[in-house]
């Protein structure tokens, strides 16, 4: 009885004192980065992986059901893109420089094209491009973008500025956590449009 008012005493004292303390480190905590198309692009450049499984499904008034592909995304910095459709046949579109390959098995056809002479494919691959690799003036020269969301769950849509661009793309919609992709979704001015869902090693 003789110490247990001292001890007391002493307990509120500590309790009081790293109450003071955490109040200190949330008053020198610095405030949270903006959410902003700067940051974003920044994100998906930092945690870009060099290879994601996808599979796709395109919506089109020609089929009768979605077309459902599976395969693989590569990139390689800074200008080099591919896409692999392994399942249900194969087909694959390289992209280095400005230059464009395409072979497609079923159809019989390998042929490489120059991105100099389609703009409008120009300006597709250039939302790729600037997207993972950090250019956010680059792709706000050439599309409007809409970022909605936090870090944590965001949509980000990009539209065409220019002619050539609006002649093959109406929009492209993507979605993501953090710097990480989960969706891809395009649509054409005709109303066509694919879907593509980025797989991450627990979707196996």
């Amino acid at each position: 009885m003789i110490f247990g008012r001292p001890l007391r005493k002493s307990i509120t004292g500590i309790s009081f004192l790293l109450l003071l303390g955490s109040v200190a480190l949330a008053a020198v905590e610095a405030p949270p980065a903006p959410w902003t198309v700067d940051a974003l692009v920044a994100l998906l450049k930092e945690q870009r992986e060099p290879s994601m499984r996808f599979e796709e499904a395109t919506y089109s008034s020609l089929l009768t059901e979605p077309l459902i592909v599976r395969g693989l995304l590569r990139f390689t910095p800074p200008a080099t893109m591919e896409k692999a459709i392994t399942e249900p046949f194969r087909e694959r579109y390289v992209i280095e420089g400005d230059r464009v390959l395409f072979e497609s098995e079923r159809k019989g056809i390998k042929r490489t094209i120059s991105l100099e002479d389609y703009p409008a494919l120009r300006s597709f691959v250039d939302a790729f491009r600037a997207s993972f690799t950090g250019d956010a003036a680059r792709l706000q020269k050439v599309y409007d973008v809409t970022l909605e969301g936090t870090r944590r769950q965001w949509t980000f849509l990009l539209r065409p500025r220019e002619a050539a661009g609006q002649s093959m793309v109406d929009y492209i919609l993507f979605t993501g956590s953090e710097g990480r992709v989960a969706t891809i979704a395009i649509r054409s001015p005709d109303g066509d449009r694919s879907v593509m869902t980025v797989l991450r090693e627990s979707t196996r």
